[in-house]
């Protein structure tokens, strides 16, 4: 079902029509709809971001229940300016930028031309500032995230359960080498899957869940590295050892969620709930906490080394179970 002509107006630089000009509070969920695949529910953050990457269109269709649609036209406040004037040089400069800011997850898309646009000279680009100005210790955080990644594995600090399960790791490159020996080859290992049902061990690195709802799943285990969890529901979930690193939690809510031996490096907690979370053992260096509520979680053992915490604070390197001062 499309959308009225006054709505799709937005589109070829003319005022969109603010048929409901309400706006909803920052946690309104939408669904979506395009040619008739519903996906959701989504932050209305997250639907302007995929506006401007074109994911999504303003003739495409948004509902808070799942049952009463509008198209995104309706809705302005979801709507960019930068798509407002996208005719002129400056308009089409502007969307191109922005486009580039808001996909900067996969950080080898900034450097491409978005499909349809026309190519910006290199110095445009360079002349132009991309992001805001971000404070000195969130700065500092990024290099040493970078310098984190790009160090040698010789160089970076042992985790204890490296040391604590040599003889475990041993003991199962034996048995693999056996089943080689017997069989003659190593089973590939298995890719993620998206669609896979929430499972102990369920690979979902990079996948996109935002919204999720996993309240009480049992993901021990899991591969969630990279994945997209923005707001998902995570209350009394068990996550003991999974891998949650670099995934972007904000905003999710793991209240009573067991994350003991999680690794969680570098994993965006900004806001997210953590009220009575066990969290022993974890690896949360270089994760950033910002905002988030730790009320009542279990940090002991929990490896906070870099990490920023809750009032921007950057923790010093060895912080084990509290944030402490560099």
């Amino acid at each position: 079902m499309g959308c009225p002509a006054a709505c799709v107006a937005g589109a070829n630089g003319v005022n969109i029509s603010p048929m409901d000009a309400s706006k909803d509070s920052g946690h309104q969920l939408w669904f979506t709809r395009r040619d008739g695949r519903v996906s959701g529910p989504h932050p209305g953050r997250l639907v302007s971001c995929y506006l401007l990457l074109g994911r999504l269109d303003i003739e495409d269709q948004i509902s808070t229940d799942g049952e009463h649609w509008k198209c995104i036209a309706e809705h302005p406040h979801l709507v960019p300016e930068e798509l407002l004037d996208t005719h002129s040089p400056e308009g089409r400069l502007r969307l191109l930028q922005a486009r580039l800011r808001e996909d900067e997850r996969l950080r080898e898309r900034r450097t491409q031309t978005p499909e349809g646009e026309d190519e910006v000279p290199l110095q445009a680009r360079a002349s132009q500032d991309r992001r805001r100005p971000e404070p000195a210790e969130i700065l500092n955080f990024r290099q040493q995230r970078a310098e984190l990644l790009e160090r040698p594995a010789r160089d970076r600090p042992p985790r204890p359960w490296v040391v604590w399960g040599v003889g475990g790791v041993l003991g199962v490159l034996l048995l693999a080498g056996l089943w080689v020996a017997s069989s003659g080859r190593m089973p590939p290992p298995p890719p993620p899957d998206c669609l896979a049902p929430a499972a102990p061990g369920v690979n979902w690195s990079y996948c996109r869940m935002v919204g999720i709802d996993l309240r009480g799943a049992d993901l021990s285990g899991a591969v969630l590295s990279n994945a997209d969890l923005l707001a998902g529901r995570l209350e009394q979930a068990r996550l003991v050892g999974a891998d949650l690193s670099y995934a972007d939690l904000r905003q999710s809510r793991l209240t009573d969620a067991d994350l003991s031996e999680a690794r969680l490096t570098g994993a965006i907690l900004v806001e997210a709930r953590l009220v009575r979370a066990r969290l022993t053992g974890a690896d949360l260096s270089h994760a950033d906490l910002r905002g988030a509520d730790p009320s009542g979680a279990d940090l002991s053992g929990a490896n906070l080394g870099r990490a920023v915490w809750v009032d921007g604070r950057i923790c010093a390197a060895g912080s084990v179970g509290t944030c402490l001062e560099p």
